[in-house]
Order: C-alpha cells, then structure tokens, then sequence
C-alpha cells in the first residue's frame, strides 16, 4: 500500500470536491463527488456542505485558494470585455456536454463580479458547439478566428480538427477534458489532467506497485485515442513485469458481459474497465454476475454518486477510481473546493457540483491567473503561450501543480499535469489509496 501515509474516507457529506476523470462512450468527462449544500440564509450563500452568512464568494474565502491574496470586497470589472471563446459538444446524439460551458459561465461570471475581471475588463465568453462532428470542429476554430478571441478555453472535442486549426493560429487552448490526439499534442493547447492515458496509467501502476498484481486485463474501447491510452498502459504494465491481456469492445455498445467475461476468465488478478456513463452501471453488474475476484478498476465518472447508487452497494465494493486531486484529510476542507462550490451556489444553483464542470472550470481559473500576471500583456496571445510554456510547478486550481514543458507525459506534450490518485469504494466513501501517480514516469520516450 502506500507507505508513510495512512488512507482516509470521503463520505458525501465530507466532499473534497473530486476532479475525478473519465472517459465516455465517445468521449471524456470529468465529475466530482459532492456534498448537500446547506439552506439559503438571508444574505448568504450556501456551499461546501454550510452555509456563508456573506453575500459575496469573496467575502466568504480566506487567501489559501490558488488564488492567494484577494480582495474581500466584491469588485466589478467595467470598460471593454477580453472575449475568450470556447469548443464543446453542447449538443449530440452520441453525448452532450453543455455542463462544462455552464461551469465557465459561473467562473467568469464570479470574475467578473467579484474579482474585477483582468486589469478591470470583464470577460466575455463565446461558446461554440462543434455538434460531434469534425466539421463542426472546424467550423467552430474559425468562427474563434473571425471573433478574435484571446484564448479558448477547452470543454470536450472528440475529433479535435478545429484545434489545429487554433494551433496554425496562434491561439492558445487551455484546459478541457483532452479527448482527441489534437489536444494532448499539438504546441498551442495546455491540459490540466491527465485525460484517458493517466487514467490507465495510474491504474496499472497501483495495480501492479500496491496491489502486487502480476497479469492485467485492459477492457478498451477499440477507439483512436482510446486504443493508444490502452496500449501504452499495456506497454507499461509490462515494462513493470506484468502479464497483459488486452479485451477490445466496440465503440458503440451495450454488451458489457461479453468483455468481462474475456478479461475475468483470462486469470488476470487486476481488470481495468474503460467505460463510463452509461457503461458503469452494467459493468458493475456484468462483474457481479460473474463473481469476479480479481480487483477492478473503474475512470472516476463511474463513481459518480448516481452511478453507485444504481449499480448498488454490492456490486461496487472494493471497487477502485482514478480521480486529480488529493482529499484532504478527515475534517479539513480544501480552499479551493470550497471556492468552487460558493461560486456554483451563487452563479449556478441548478449545476450539480459532482458535474463535468469541475475540469472546465479549473482552466477558466488557471488562464484567469496567467492572465492577471501578464498585466498590461493579458490580451497578448504570444505571451499567454510563453506564460504557460515556461510555467513550472505552477499551483493549479483544484489540481496538481501544472509544468508545461511538453515532457510530463512522453509523446503529449501538451499534458501539463497529467498525475493521478487512486481512491476505493468502501460501505464509508470513496478511501484514498495512494499519493499523487507520476504517470509520466512509467512512460518511455516515444
């Protein structure tokens, strides 16, 4: 297990504000665990399981958010917005994501209000849904063009054509959910998570590291990026002496007992099982029925509140997650977590916190932050890429700290922080099982 530090329980009522990672039929989306928010008082706003009697997020927070030192005093930012834009799969039949232009909304919209925007201009936000195709994609990179935008901070874009676009432009991507090839490689788009490759990742090294497993079954979806996360977790696995055995599934597909069949007669000890949304629920149960020993490994969406409900207790025990940030210990609560939920109480009552929104909104944070530090140079394109280019264990918001030199994960340069912690399903919570995961590491030079 993991040595010098003891394991600690999360119930929903003590919600560290998980950034938890998964990955969907199509796509990726991050969730996180949440905690009821308290009554609305008179005045005040609720959030982070109480209630603040203040009005403001500001006056509510202390200077130990990523943020640092801040006025407690709400400013409104005034004069000519700073338009930044956005490309998400707002809507589509193979998914829709509008939760994580709904968390950027609220983050700019807390900026704007309360911080006194950047050098006191509000931000504007163009959102732009590529409709899940690669035209759209596209069509969205040029109308980021034809707005001007500043940077466009990522949501979730599974073909990722317009990005290179973005990229042949000059304009910085920074954050989302990296789904396609395009937003963890080409020069101009900075990742604050570790996207399926960590997830894998991550889960391997515990299996093999902790747990002492010796052969490993990746259940996959036999899909571009998708298939080289899985592969290059099998490379690593076996470069840490495990045997592996790799169960491709389609795209597309509600049979999740066949693979799970495959991967559990196999003998493997450890069965990693990339699904998420509606594949949690029947993997959980398709490993029920077959009685599988060996330990599972699930992305974080997967233990979403809602999800391990409806799977029910028995079929998610001992089960294990990848989620991006450290819980923090048993009756502390993280400041930025807790900024995060006052924000979304106030600006976005009807956003679950345990949405996808907790990824989108880290990047609005972090760019926010970059942009701040520039000064008279925040509206500066050329500055905001060397800002993040030279960042070195730079405090991210809700995460690990980012370095973007384009070496924290070989072969994805534009992982920043791709790191990982694993946490496990108990009757209690979701336990934290190990440290910060240097992904990177267990990856050779492609």
């Amino acid at each position: 297990m993991w040595a010098g530090r003891p394991s600690w329980t999360v119930g929903r009522a003590a919600r560290a504000g998980l950034a938890l990672l998964a990955i969907g039929a199509l796509g990726l989306a991050a969730c996180s665990e949440s905690a009821p928010s308290g009554g609305e008082g008179a005045g005040g706003i609720p959030g982070g399981g109480e209630r603040c009697e203040a009005a403001s997020v500001v006056a509510c927070i202390g200077d130990d958010t990523t943020l640092g030192r801040i006025r407690h005093t709400p400013v409104r930012a005034t004069g000519e917005p700073i338009r930044l834009g956005m490309i998400n799969q707002e809507t589509g039949a193979a998914g829709a994501f509008p939760e994580l232009s709904r968390a950027d909304r609220a983050a700019i919209e807390f900026i704007n209000a309360e911080l006194g925007g950047v050098n006191g201009r509000p931000l504007e936000l163009e959102v732009c849904d590529t409709q899940f195709s690669p035209a759209g994609s596209q069509s969205c990179a040029q109308r980021m063009i034809q707005r001007d935008v500043v940077a466009v901070t990522g949501g979730i874009d599974v073909f990722g054509d317009g990005i290179r676009v973005l990229s042949d432009n000059g304009i910085p991507l920074v954050g989302g959910i990296p789904v396609s090839t395009a937003s963890a490689t080409v020069p101009t788009s900075f990742q604050f998570s570790g996207g399926i490759w960590g997830a894998f990742l991550g889960f391997v090294d515990f299996a093999i590291r902790d747990l002492d497993a010796t052969h490993v079954a990746i259940m996959y979806s036999d899909y571009g990026p998708i298939t080289d996360a899985a592969r290059t977790a099998q490379r690593a696995a076996e470069r840490l002496g495990a045997r592996v055995t790799m169960v491709p599934f389609p795209i597309i597909t509600t049979d999740f007992l066949t693979p799970m069949t495959e991967a559990s007669r196999s003998g493997a000890d450890a069965i990693i099982v990339g699904t998420a949304d509606t594949g949690c629920v029947p993997s959980f149960r398709a490993a029920e029925q077959l009685g599988v020993e060996a330990a599972l490994f699930f992305t974080g969406a997967c233990a979403a509140p809602k999800i391990l409900e409806n799977a029910g207790a028995k079929a998610t025990r001992g089960a294990y997650f990848n989620i991006e940030q450290e819980l923090p210990e048993p009756g502390e609560v993280d400041p930025d977590t807790r900024l995060y939920d006052l924000v979304l109480a106030k600006y976005a009552p009807d956003l679950d916190p345990a949405g996808a929104g907790t990824v989108s909104f880290r990047s609005v944070m972090n760019l926010y932050q970059q942009m701040v530090a520039l000064g008279a140079r925040a509206t500066d394109r050329p500055a905001i890429l060397r800002a993040f280019r030279g960042a070195v264990d730079h405090p991210s918001f809700m995460g690990h700290p980012y370095t973007c030199d384009g070496e924290q994960l070989p072969g994805l340069p534009a992982m920043c922080s791709p790191q990982q912690v694993i946490v496990q399903k108990t009757d209690d919570g979701l336990e934290q099982r190990s440290g910060w995961i240097d992904v990177g590491a267990l990856v050779p030079s492609r």
